[in-house]
C-alpha cells in the first residue's frame, strides 16, 4: 500500500530562492550530454554502413522470429508518441491519489522534459532512418529523425522521472529501477529488431534524455519540497505573503 510522504503534507517554509538548487547535477548533465553527442557525431559522420550499424540491423532482421516481430510491433504502439502519454497520465493519476499532487506533477514534468528534449537533437543531427527494404522494416519510418530514438527516450525519461519524484520512498525507487531499466533495454532492442533505428540511436537516447532531466534537477524541479515548482520559480509565479504558507 502506497503511503504519503509526511514531508509532502506538512506546512513548511520555502528555502531561500536560488536558481541552481543542485549545481552538481549540471556536472552529471554535462557528462551525459558529451557522451550522447559524441555518439551522435561519430554515427552521423562515419555513416551506418561503415559503423556496422546497418549490418547489425540486417542481421537482426534475418534472425527475428514471429514472436519477436510481434513484440516489436506491440512496443512500437504501446510506448509510442500516441499511447505513451496515456500511460504517463495513468501513472501520474495513481501517484496523485496515493502520494500527492506534488509527486505526480514532478514525475510528469521530469518525464516530459527528457522526452521533449529529444526533438531538439533529432533536428540537429537530421539522421535518416534505416532503409526500409534493406532491413525488412516492420514499420514504415522515412523521416530524417532517426537519432536519437524517441521510444527509447520516452521509456528512459519515465523511469528517471519516477525515480526522482519518489524521493523518500526507497522501496518504490528500487522497484522503479528493477523494472524500468530492463524495460529501457527491451524497448531499445525492439527498435532495432523492427528496423526503425540504428544502434547509436537507441544507445544515445537515454543519455541525452537523462542529461536534460539532470538540468531540470539542477534548477530545482527534482527535489523534495512542499510545492511543485522549485523555490526560485515559485517565488516569481506565486509571491509569498505573510501568513500564506504553501501546501502540496
Amino acid at each position: 500500500m502506497l503511503q504519503r510522504d509526511p514531508r509532502q503534507s506538512a506546512t513548511v517554509r520555502l528555502p531561500p530562492t536560488s536558481v541552481l538548487a543542485r549545481p552538481r547535477a549540471l556536472v552529471v548533465a554535462a557528462v551525459l550530454y558529451l557522451l550522447g553527442l559524441a555518439i551522435g557525431v561519430w554515427a552521423v559522420s562515419v555513416g551506418a554502413r561503415h559503423t556496422g550499424e546497418l549490418r547489425l540491423d540486417q542481421t537482426l532482421a534475418a534472425d527475428r522470429g514471429t514472436v519477436l516481430a510481434d513484440l516489436g510491433r506491440v512496443i512500437n504502439v504501446v510506448l509510442g508518441p500516441v499511447v505513451g502519454p496515456v500511460w504517463l497520465v495513468l501513472i501520474c493519476v495513481l501517484l496523485w491519489r496515493t502520494l500527492g499532487r506534488v509527486v505526480a506533477l514532478r514525475a510528469a514534468l521530469l518525464t516530459l522534459v527528457g522526452w521533449f528534449s529529444i526533438e531538439v537533437f533529432k533536428w540537429i543531427f537530421h539522421r535518416h532512418r534505416p532503409p526500409t527494404s534493406a532491413v525488412h522494416a516492420l514499420v514504415i519510418e522515412r523521416g530524417a529523425d532517426s537519432f536519437p530514438s524517441g521510444h527509447t527516450a520516452f521509456t528512459a525519461s519515465l523511469v528517471a522521472g519516477l525515480f526522482l519524484a519518489l524521493a523518500g520512498h526507497r522501496a518504490l525507487r528500487r522497484n522503479v529501477l528493477a523494472l524500468g531499466l530492463p524495460l529501457v533495454v527491451v524497448v531499445a532492442a525492439s527498435r532495432l529488431l523492427i528496423g526503425a533505428h540504428y544502434l547509436a540511436d537507441v544507445t544515445a537516447a537515454p543519455l541525452l534524455a537523462w542529461g536534460s532531466i539532470a538540468i531540470a534537477v539542477a534548477l530545482g524541479f527534482g527535489g523534495v519540497g512542499p510545492v511543485f515548482l522549485p523555490p526560485w520559480l515559485h517565488a516569481v509565479v506565486i509571491p509569498h505573503r505573510k501568513g500564506n504558507t504553501p501546501h502540496p
